[in-house]
């Protein structure tokens, strides 16, 4: 079994890369002090069969590089917001995470109210101007109806009622969870 080893930047390569990108993360675009340890990370980790071309390269920072470990940026990056998110506390709900999103400009909005019809086994979720719709199932234990839906962000909300009591189904949320999804 042949072993490959990924090279080593030159001195030249690393000056292009810092034209590039600067002496900012690459995870987070906070900026790395002179002072601080510079890694060069591959974007699309090598691990996972990325490049060691100077395209797949960045700079970030000791901490974030360790952390990232093999996962691809853009899920470490959510990693990151999410690891934000739950140390506000314990008991955290959708409705929490949907507002921290907000409040950080990742979703523009939700809880859009929606009108929904259901009939010929199909429900159908109008929005006023999308209309989306999905096979209705029916649990064989229970009699409980149910449907399957990619629905976008805008329209999801959280069941609980408000800041003051819990509605009746909160689930909390917990990290790998919500990071699995």
């Amino acid at each position: 079994m042949a072993i490959t080893l990924k090279r080593q930047l030159n001195d030249s390569e690393k000056l292009k890369i810092l034209q590039q990108h600067r002496r900012v993360c690459f995870a987070t675009g906070h900026p790395i002090a002179d002072d601080e340890v510079l890694h060069f990370d591959h974007i699309h980790a090598f691990a996972n069969e990325g490049a060691s071309e100077l395209d797949n390269i960045a700079p970030m920072c000791e901490v974030h590089n360790k952390q990232k470990g093999t996962l691809p940026l853009e899920d470490f990056r959510v990693s990151l917001r999410l690891k934000q998110f739950f140390s506000e506390g314990d008991g955290l709900t959708l409705r929490h995470l949907l507002t921290f999103l907000r409040k950080n400009n990742d979703v523009k909005a939700f809880g859009q109210q929606v009108v929904v019809h259901q009939s010929n086994g199909e429900v159908i979720i109008e929005t006023g101007s999308e209309k989306f719709s999905a096979a209705v199932h029916e649990c064989p234990t229970t009699g409980w109806r149910y449907f399957y839906a990619t629905l976008p962000v805008e329209i999801l909300n959280s069941d609980d009622e408000d800041e003051e009591r819990i509605g009746l189904q909160p689930r909390y949320l917990i990290y790998d969870k919500v990071f699995s999804l």
